[in-house]
Formats: C-alpha cells, sequence, structure tokens
C-alpha cells in the first residue's frame, strides 16, 4: 500500500473575532488551548526527547488531578466572595456589558492568580493548578446557563467562587500526587512517540495516545484562527513519520467558514490515525 504524504506549507490565517476565554476542550482531555501560542504534533525522536523532560507535564496533570481532588475539596462559595462578585457583574450588566458564563467566569476566577502564585515554589505548577481548578468549577456552573446577563453573571460568580473556596485545598492535595502524576505521563509520551505522536503546546506536553485524534479532530472544528502550520507528516500501513505544527500568531479568533487547507490536512491525518486503530 502506498504512502500518503501531507505536506503542511507554512499558511497565516486572520480573522476579526476576538477569542474569548473558554472551557477547556473535552477531547482533548478538558485542556484549555485559548491562551497557548504555538503547538507541535511531535513525532519519532523529537517526540521522545520531549517526552523525557519532567515539568512539561503541568498543564495535563492539574487538569487529571482536579477531578482525583474534588473527592475531598468540597467547600461551598463563601457569601463574601458571592456577593462582591455579583454586585461587580451586575454593574457590568446594567452598563451594557454582554456577560456569558462560559467566556467571563475563568476570566473573573484567575484575576489573581498571577499574584497568588508569584510566592509558590513552583509557579508553573500553581498556575496550571488555578487554571484546572477554575475550569473545572466554571465547567460545572455554566454548561446548563439558559438565561439573560443577570443569570449568566450569578451562574458565573458561582463557578468563580466555588474554584476560590477550594484553591488551597486543590493546591495540597495536587502538591502530593504531581510527581507521580508526571512520571505516569512521561511513560504514556514516550510509549506514544513511536506510534500517534504527542501534542506538545508552547514546549509543554498536551496529549498523546488514544485520545490524539479525536482531540486534533476537535481542534480542527473548533476552527481557531491566526494560526499558522509547517512541516511534513508520511503516514502510512506501517506508522506515521515526519513532523507537524500549527501556530497561533495573534489569538485571533475562531473560523466560522470553510477550513483552510492546513486544517484540512491536520484533520486527514486525524481520521487516517483513527481509522489505523479501528482496524487494528
Amino acid at each position: 500500500m502506498k504512502n500518503h504524504v501531507l505536506t503542511l506549507v507554512a499558511t497565516a490565517l486572520a480573522f476579526g473575532t476576538t477569542l474569548e476565554a473558554e472551557a477547556g476542550i473535552e477531547a482533548c482531555g478538558n485542556i484549555r488551548f485559548d491562551e497557548v501560542q504555538s503547538c507541535e504534533l511531535r513525532l519519532s525522536a523529537e517526540c521522545s526527547a520531549g517526552c523525557s523532560e519532567l515539568g512539561v507535564y503541568k498543564t495535563a496533570c492539574a487538569t487529571k488531578l482536579v477531578p482525583v481532588c474534588k473527592q475531598d475539596c468540597t467547600l461551598d462559595a463563601t457569601p463574601t466572595c458571592t456577593d462582591s462578585c455579583t454586585t461587580q457583574c451586575s454593574q457590568d450588566c446594567d452598563n451594557g456589558v454582554n456577560v456569558i458564563c462560559t467566556h467571563n467566569c475563568f476570566t473573573e476566577c484567575t484575576t489573581d492568580r498571577d499574584a497568588e502564585c508569584a510566592g509558590a515554589a513552583n509557579v508553573a505548577q500553581c498556575e496550571a493548578t488555578w487554571n484546572a481548578n477554575c475550569d473545572s468549577e466554571c465547567d460545572l456552573q455554566c454548561v446548563t446557563v439558559d438565561g439573560d446577563c443577570y443569570q449568566h453573571c450569578v451562574e458565573c460568580c458561582g463557578g468563580s467562587c466555588s474554584a476560590d473556596a477550594n484553591m488551597t485545598c486543590q493546591t495540597t492535595c495536587q502538591d502530593e500526587l504531581f510527581e507521580d502524576c508526571e512520571y505516569e505521563f512521561r511513560i504514556d509520551c514516550d510509549a506514544s512517540c513511536s506510534g500517534d505522536g504527542a501534542l506538545f503546546c508552547d514546549g509543554e506536553f498536551m496529549i498523546s495516545g488514544s485520545q490524539l485524534p479525536a482531540c486534533l479532530e476537535e481542534l480542527v472544528a473548533q476552527g481557531i484562527g491566526g494560526l499558522e502550520l509547517e512541516g511534513e507528516v508520511t503516514i502510512g500501513p506501517d506508522g506515521i513519520d515526519g513532523s507537524g505544527s500549527f501556530c497561533t500568531t495573534s489569538n485571533s479568533g475562531r473560523n466560522t467558514g470553510a477550513w483552510p487547507l492546513p486544517f484540512v490536512a491536520l484533520a486527514a491525518a486525524s481520521a487516517w490515525l483513527a481509522r489505523r486503530r479501528r482496524q487494528r
């Protein structure tokens, strides 16, 4: 069977809509992608080299550990937090600001993140835990909101303040589990390098293995704009080889029209991986 070669020519895309902060992508293990600047699909030697470094699994581990720690971290939002948040949020609604829970909750939740994590023993880990906890609580509050600005405001504050109430608990719990989690991801990542490869964003591991094709398909489907793609990926009956990357040059929106050619190429590679897995 002849190999199929996908050459991803560097292409810059620009869209006018600003990319809002949204919840993590479920197909990608609930990882959030709106703040990353560049992503690479790594394979073979380059992939293995990236997998060998502990410290590149912060986002993946924090996202994985939030539901584990949530079994013990079950504090309710404090009235002080919710009252302060809803007062400000309601004023925004009165002033014509379009508050949307899925867009505003994460932003509200992470307002104090940088200041609070500045003195942490591991700043990157603290920030990853903070982001993942905010995402989880905001997802719970915002997923079924159907109402006016004030309703979105109330739910947005509920998610943000629930995350705030449990932040210390989540941080303490994850500190105890993080190292083991990173070693587990390191093993999974390395094992995937000779198969489907692994996705790295801003030099940090995001996802690999069986979840990778669905994740790539979802990234394509959401059409995140302001991207560049480059590299060459060869796929055939004996595996996948080469390298490819897609880079957010400006975080400038989502594509609501037809997919550009590089997206189609990436989708084709993802679909091929899925078919190969089913054939196994």
